[in-house]
């Protein structure tokens, strides 16, 4: 939840945080090998390092950070999903 960054037209909140806790619910419902997929293509994702958030990126969260070269919360789902 980021309720700061509701507003921007551009949404850039970054999603892996929820995507570790899906895999957490995945795990406690032993559905384990989903879970590790979607970790390695988030690992995958990070170590190419072409898609980076604005708090990878170590930029305040404005919303001109997409002008700036952050990828936007869509991009990086849609990273995870490719590598998927």
């Amino acid at each position: 939840s980021a309720p700061k960054y509701a507003d921007y037209d551009t949404s850039i909140v970054n999603p892996l945080a929820m995507m570790e806790t899906a895999c957490m619910m995945l795990d406690f419902i032993d559905e384990k090998a989903i879970a590790k997929k979607i970790r390695k293509a988030v690992a995958e994702v990070i170590e190419e390092g072409k898609v980076r958030t604005y708090d990878m990126l170590k930029m305040r969260g404005k919303p001109d950070v997409i002008n700036n070269g952050a990828a936007s919360t869509k991009q990086m789902a849609d990273a995870v999903i490719a590598k998927l």
